[in-house]
């Protein structure tokens, strides 16, 4: 790919002691109310599924990634594309919600630096199966379904997870959630230091 940018810019030009790619050759527009990101290139992390573009496209149509965008902009985090379709908006310090990692949309936001959230591929699929959910449940509904959701589970279970059906199709111990029916946190390190 390198060479296809080096030639394009050789067109119609004189010679240039330092050539790089145009900035509209790293600039990819998200078509949502026009927001231009700079992400870089489906290519460069394979191409998405079937899928995974429809639950791109569900998400951006839905509100749900837009208001995860506005979030990350105002929570004033580093926002970067990630794998399969993914945005990965890192360094989030605002006090809510507690989680060390959640989604809004196809936004996965998290307090920890993004090659942190990748070196953690089980928890970056579990927030992933959460984007799926927004799409599923048309964006916004998503939330209060998910609060009544964890609400229900801390009372039967005494934490917001185990119980939750959300949590328990994204994948409990990925999330770091205590599996059903112990009642405590599993026992290794990882995953469950970020997702509460």
């Amino acid at each position: 790919m390198p060479s296809t940018i080096s030639a394009l810019n050789d067109l119609g030009q004189g010679p240039r002691q330092n050539r790089r790619p145009l900035l509209s050759s790293l600039i990819q527009r998200s078509d949502y109310h026009g927001l231009m990101t700079a992400l870089r290139r489906e290519g460069a992390q394979g191409r998405l599924t079937a899928g995974q573009r429809v639950r791109r496209a569900a998400n951006l149509v839905n509100g749900s990634t837009g208001l995860g965008l506005a979030v990350a902009l105002l929570a004033g985090t580093e926002v970067s594309c990630g794998p399969r379709g993914l945005i990965l908006a890192a360094g989030y310090r605002w006090r809510l919600p507690f989680a060390g990692a959640f989604t809004l949309g196809n936004v996965v936001l998290s307090r920890c630096p993004a090659t942190d959230l990748l070196s953690r591929p089980a928890l970056l699929a579990h927030e992933e199966r959460h984007c799926s959910q927004y799409a599923w449940c048309l964006g916004a509904p998503f939330l209060p379904l998910y609060f009544l959701a964890a609400g229900w589970s801390l009372l039967r279970t005494g934490n917001p997870g185990t119980g939750n059906v959300f949590e328990r199709h994204a994948g409990l111990e990925a999330g770091g959630y205590p599996p059903r029916g112990t009642g405590r946190r599993p026992s290794h390190p990882g995953p469950a230091e970020l997702e509460v």
